[in-house]
C-alpha cells in the first residue's frame, strides 16, 4: 500500500508552512488527492515527485548563475 502524508506532514518534510503546501497544490505543482472537503493526502511518490523536480530545478538555477557569472 501507497504511504500517504497529510498536509502538516508534508510542510514539517519540507520545513515550509502548510499554506504554501496548498499553494503548491491548487496550482498543481504537487499532487494530491482530495478524499473529502477537508481532507487531503499527497501519495509519498509525489512528494519525491516534487522533491526531485524542485532539485533539478535549484540545480539548473545554480548553473545559470555561475554561466553569468556571478
Amino acid at each position: 500500500m501507497m504511504e500517504m502524508y497529510t498536509v502538516a506532514e508534508v510542510s514539517k518534510k519540507l520545513r515550509v508552512r502548510k499554506s504554501f503546501v496548498y499553494e503548491l497544490i491548487y496550482t498543481r505543482r504537487l499532487k494530491a488527492l482530495k478524499l473529502s472537503e477537508r481532507r487531503i493526502r499527497i501519495p509519498s511518490t509525489a512528494l519525491d515527485e516534487f522533491i526531485e523536480k524542485f532539485s533539478e530545478e535549484d540545480e539548473e538555477e545554480k548553473g545559470n548563475y555561475k554561466a553569468a557569472g556571478k
